[in-house]
Parts: C-alpha cells; structure tokens; sequence
C-alpha cells in the first residue's frame, strides 16, 4: 500500500503497537473524545532516535493516531530558542521551516528527560476538528492511499497559529518501550481449547495446534485455519478430567530436510487404561496413561500412517481410574500433566524432550506426594529422547542415568515394588516440577541448536506458592553422568531456596505411602537420605529457579515463554525473554542480561509483571517465537464455552 506525503522527507520504515495515553501539560485543543478513533493499524511515517536503526521517536500510524516518545510541547519562545534550551546539542532529528525560513516543527532528545519531543510553534489539534481546518495550507502533510489526510502541519490562517499540528485521531505520548508494539488476532475464531502448537519445518507460517478436548490437530496456514483438521485421534485418546486429553507437539527437526523425515508427535492421555502393578506408590491399580504418538504426513501434511505410541513401553502415569484414598476430598485428582514437547538437533543427533506434571495434588490441603522428587517414575520430570531418521525414540547414550549402577542396599527393603523398578529412569533428565506446563528452548551460538530449556512451572495454592521459569541446562557428558541430572525442589521448595524459608514453611507438607493406603514400606515423598538414589544433601543443593515470583492478588499461573533469536525487534531485545501469566492474562519482559547473570530473578510486583496487558486473563497458554520473528501464542476462554484462538505480538514494519 502506498502513502504519500508533500514534503520531500523520507518516509523511514516502521513497526507499531499500543500505547500509554498521556498528555503534554501545555494546553492544546482538544475536541475529540476519539471514540472513533479505530485500534492501532501499521505504522506509515516514523523518525528513528538518533544513532539507531530500529528504535523510534515518533510515529504516525495508519489511522492517524501520532506515538511519541516523550511529550508534545508548544514553544514558549521561537522553536529555535526551545531547541537551544531544552535539546541535547546535536540530536534535533527532523525539522519543518516555513517560507521565511523560521523553524515551526521539530523532533529532539529532551535534556532533562533523555526522551524524544515534539516542539512546536503552533497548537495541536485533534479529532472532529481535523476536517474544519482542511482548506487552510500545509507546510507539511501525510496521506493515505486514498488521499485522505492523517495529519498536516498548518501555515497560519482561519484562526490558526503558523505550526499548527492537525491530527486525524489522537497521541500517545510518553511511550514506554513496548508502546512501539502491537497485539492482533492472528485466527480469530474456529478454535475449541487451542493448547500447544509448533510451526512446521520449512513451510513458514504454517501451525498445527493441538486442542485439547476434541482430540484434533488443526491447520493453520498464514493466518487462515483449514476447516478440515490433520488429525482427529478421538479413537485413540480420552479427557478423564483436568488437563488432560491431547496436549503437547512437535515435528521431526529434519522434517524439510533433503531427505525428509515428515513426522509429528503428540503427547495425550490414552483412552485405554493401564495397570501398574509396580508403582511405588499406588501399587496394582488401573490408572490412566499418558503417551507420545508418532503420526507420519506427506509434504501436503497428509496422513499416510497410522498413528502408533512410540517408545511402545513409554507409559506416563496420568492418575488413577478411582483415585483413592475413598474419603472425600481425595488426596489426588487428575490435573497437572504438563505434557509440552520440543524438538531439536544436536550435531547430526536429533531430540525429543517432553514435560510432565505431578498429577497428583493437595487438593487445597497442603499434602503432595513426592513423585516429583522420585527418579524411578516419569511424573514432575522432564524428559530426553533421542529421534531417529525412521521415526523412532529411545534413550540417548548421555542421558544421566544411562550407565546408573545401584548400590546393593537399597533402602526401605525392595519388596514391593521389584527392585528393577527401583533404578531411576533413563529418560529423566530432570526433576522438582509440579505443572511443567510449557516451556522454552533457548537459542545458542550455533544456529538451531539450544543451549537450554526454560521451564514454565506452574507453582503452588493461592497466594502460598511460587511461579517458576526453570533454566535447565541442555549439556551432558558422553556416556552418561548422574551428576548431570538437576533437581528443581518441589514439593521440597518452591522459590529461590537460598533466600526462601525451606520447607515444610514454604510449599507443601509431604503424605506418605501409608496415607494413600499403599505398601508401608513405600514410604513415597522425598528420597534424598536414601542411599542407592541421587542425593541431594540440603536445601541449598536443590536447584534455584531462573525466574519466580510469589502468587499476586487472585492467584498466578506461569504459561508459554520464547527468546528472542531475530532481527524482527529493536536490536537491544535480542536474547531476552517473554512468557505469559494465564492467570493476569500479561506478558513479561527479561532482559538478556538478568538471563547471563545466571542470578536467581525474583518478579516483585504485578506491576513488573504485566510488561503488557493481554487483554485476557485466564486465557493464554503456549507461546513461540515464529519464523517471521512476531510472538504467537494460543488461547482460549474458560469452560463452559472453550472458544480459542491464536494472537500476534510483533514490531511491525
């Protein structure tokens, strides 16, 4: 779309968003209440700050509303006495003169503030007054590509001071950084429970989204969702209650590759359950799984195999079918699976990694079992597996507990469960997590090869909890080492364990086997002074968080996160990371250099918190980084109704 303005100033290219509205001090004429000024469209004219390439000072944006970065001032004297007393020598940026050659307009950087103002010899005017003044000349002027006109800087005349400003809508001035971006329904509508989602290699904005209850893949591509979804695994999945259903996914990493390996996995609850005659504890019940599928596509993203669960040993405890103890409430009810899944490459190797949940739960009584502390099962965990060419997964060969050798005391007696059920699981990379609901990979040095995952952590009851982004390293010495396994504290401790009170004053109180009627010699809980398992010695030994932040008024729930890994946002973001609250309905900001100093970052206020405002609390869920450098995350609107759908937060051009 063209645009057009009558002075010969160069149109610079510029990227838009939402903004604080403020007012400069100084009276200006304000008519308008700009009711009908429309949400920010792209921007069409902007001025860079001075010595940078990708931050701005000012803006006008598609439907006339200008964006500042400081305020709006009228010159109490001639514009270039204003500039002499209140601009940084040497950083006026832009300025328009009249035919006398007396400056009437000028964008500078403001001594006392370092902003970026907006002078003039005239007032400013805005809204409903835009069209009474039409007919009276500009110095200066920018259209639209019909020829309206969106703003125009007024000669003297009909009233009008010489540097008037006439503006089609409004300003925003005092612009803080993020009032450069801008947030928009990328799928508006179609969507039931939208959960996860992944971009497919190689075929730029397309996304396969999973929801969580229909058990559908979903298609979108550019913005447009295909009515027919990719897959419908209804036969093999089930929703028994809480979070359960069809969670996480992720493509083959050489899926556009030369030869190409076209498969998708998804990680759901499988419909049929399963026993677990050995489960440390809860022995011999039927309980629910949860399962990786592998599903094989051709390049049109159709189906040419049948979906098959891969490893084909792999089960997730998801819960049981009667959740016992019989008193009501229960001690456990199905929730808290986590269930997210990323996929990278390694060298030549390819991976796999799954997130799991607790399951199990206090269900508001301060109880939880220890399982997330237990290497020997899958819950509270995240997980490693190596992806072949042909689709299959097993342990990668550096996985920690690879080359495990138990000691032969193993305490208590191993009677029940066996004592192979008691070597801690070889696709468990790490442990500690209630609801690893999502979480991120971090970019390293070598173009698609992480360095790190951050996991999304969803913490404890109401305001007694903490929110946690774990930094879990994704470096492992060949061969195996149990040294490398990390283990993230919970239920021991929720927080930065070194300046939080350590368990049982922070977090939960643990229930043993005995109060969930299983074996008394299952003790459950935590196995830190057991010889024969990793041992954590202290509190202190656990590790800290990257991120945490004490639950806020009405709660908190940590959701999606993604770096920053292209030129798409000002320079100075690049590395940094933003995750979402689906609780506060906000997105967050952490700047590169908290994430190097490798510190414990502790979120102290709402207010840091809410970077930006969604607009939608108790709806935002997974997010990404795309390949066009914009963020997307999915959403949907709370039971009964489940609508969803996809949003945009980008730096727009």
């Amino acid at each position: 779309m063209a645009w057009f303005a009558t002075s010969s100033l160069r149109r610079e290219a510029f990227r838009c968003s939402r903004a604080i509205i403020g007012f400069a001090t100084l009276a200006f004429l304000r008519i308008s209440s700009f009711a009908d000024c429309p949400p920010s469209g792209d921007f069409v004219w902007s001025l860079h700050k001075k010595g940078t390439l990708d931050e701005h000072a000012i803006a006008l944006d598609s439907n006339g509303t200008l964006y500042v970065d400081g305020d709006v001032v009228k010159a109490t004297t001639t514009v270039d006495n204003w500039l002499t007393d209140n601009a940084i020598p040497g950083t006026t940026i832009w300025k328009v003169t009249n035919s006398g050659g007396t400056v009437v307009a000028a964008v500078y950087q403001n001594k006392g503030s370092k902003k970026w103002d907006l002078v003039l010899s005239g007032t400013l005017v805005t809204g409903n007054q835009f069209s009474t003044y039409s007919a009276v000349t500009a110095h200066w002027n920018i259209n639209n590509s019909a020829g309206n006109p969106l703003l125009a800087l007024k000669r003297s005349g009909s009233g009008l001071a010489d540097g008037t400003l006439l503006l089609k809508c409004e300003t925003k001035v005092n612009c803080r950084d993020q009032d450069w971006f801008f947030q928009e329904s990328w799928v508006a509508s179609g969507l039931n429970q939208p959960v996860h989602f992944t971009f497919v290699p190689g075929q730029q904005l397309t996304m396969l989204i999973t929801e969580l209850g229909t058990f559908r893949i979903r298609v979108v591509q550019n913005g447009s969702l295909l009515e027919a979804p990719m897959f419908d695994l209804s036969s093999l999945l089930t929703r028994p209650g809480g979070q359960h259903g069809l969670m996480g996914i992720a493509c083959h990493p050489k899926f556009d590759a030369p030869t190409p390996r076209r498969f998708v996995y998804i990680y759901g609850t499988s419909s049929t359950p399963t026993p677990f005659p050995n489960d440390p504890y809860r022995p011999g019940v039927l309980a629910w799984t949860n399962r990786i599928y592998r599903m094989e596509v051709n390049a049109s993203l159709t189906q040419i195999a049948t979906p098959a669960p891969v490893p084909y040993d792999l089960y997730v405890y998801a819960g049981n079918t009667t959740p016992t103890p019989s008193y009501t409430p229960y001690m456990e009810r199905l929730d808290h699976t986590g269930g997210c899944l990323r996929s990278y490459t390694d060298g030549a190797r390819s991976y796999l990694l799954l997130s799991t949940g607790c399951i199990d739960h206090e269900m508001d009584l301060g109880h939880m079992s220890g399982r997330p502390q237990d290497a020997r099962v899958l819950v509270g965990k995240l997980l490693r597996f190596e992806i072949k060419d042909d689709g299959d997964l097993v342990i990668p060969p550096d996985n920690p507990f690879v080359s495990w050798t138990p000691v032969p005391t193993l305490y208590p007696p191993a009677t029940a469960p066996t004592p192979t059920l008691r070597y801690p699981a070889k696709e468990v990379i790490a442990s500690g997590f209630r609801n690893p609901f999502t979480f991120a990979l971090r970019p390293g040095p070598t173009p698609g090869v992480p360095i790190e995952a951050w996991i999304g952590n969803v913490g404890g009851v109401e305001d007694r909890g903490f929110e946690e982004v774990d930094r879990v390293r994704l470096s492992f010495t060949s061969g195996g080492n149990r040294n490398d396994h990390k283990n993230y504290g919970f239920p021991r401790v929720e927080g930065n364990s070194s300046s939080s009170p350590a368990w049982p004053n922070e977090g939960y109180e643990y229930y043993t086997g005995c109060e969930s009627e299983c074996d008394p010699d299952n003790y459950g809980g935590d196995l830190w002074e057991w010889n024969g398992f990793p041992q954590i010695p202290s509190i202190s030994n656990l590790e800290p968080p990257a991120i945490y932040y004490l639950r806020f008024f009405g709660g908190g729930s940590v959701g999606g996160g993604a770096f920053i890994s292209k030129d798409v946002f000002p320079s100075k973001y690049l590395g940094d990371f933003f995750f979402l609250d689906f609780v506060h309905g906000t997105i967050s900001h952490i700047t590169s250099t908290i994430i190097d100093s490798g510190t414990p970052y502790r979120i102290s206020s709402k207010e840091e918190l809410s970077w930006w405002d969604t607009g939608q609390p108790q709806q935002n869920y997974d997010l990404l980084e795309g390949p066009d450098g914009a963020l997307y995350w999915t959403w949907y609107a709370s039971p009964p109704t489940g609508v969803g759908g996809v949003n945009r937060f980008r730096y727009v051009e």
